[in-house]
């Protein structure tokens, strides 16, 4: 049922910032922001049984913690990364949140560097 609550937050946040954007703007981005975490906390709860359905997952597979929490960490960044590009594309930054979206692929790949240094060695190992 979290999204019935979802789609009625961002609803009535649309409604209201498209009444409020014409005349006050400033006030219709820190509105933007507030509903962002309030949508942000009504998921919250479902992210951490995720996070621990994963690790189960990852225990019990016999991959190293090291490797599930660069899993993790990668996904937090990519979805942090989109996040922070669509309220800077909000405020009308379109350059802005380009740069956060390069920020983050980059994040990213030197998250990700243990696993391609991992997978290298497994095919070296293979090879040889």
């Amino acid at each position: 049922m979290d999204i019935f609550q979802v789609v009625a937050l961002g609803i009535v946040a649309s409604v209201a910032l498209l009444l409020i954007r014409k005349e006050r703007p400033e006030i219709s981005l820190g509105l933007s922001l507030v509903v962002g975490v309030m949508l942000f906390l009504v998921i919250l709860p479902r992210l951490r049984s995720v996070v621990a359905v994963f690790g189960t997952l990852a225990s019990e597979s016999g991959v190293e913690p090291l490797y599930f929490g660069i899993i993790l960490k990668v996904l937090a960044i990519s979805y942090i990364a989109d996040l922070g590009a669509s309220i800077c594309r909000d405020a009308g930054e379109e350059m802005v949140a380009s740069r956060v979206e390069m920020a983050g692929k980059i994040l990213i790949l030197v998250s990700a560097l243990p696993i391609v240094q991992e997978v290298l060695n497994v095919i070296r190992a293979l090879m040889s």
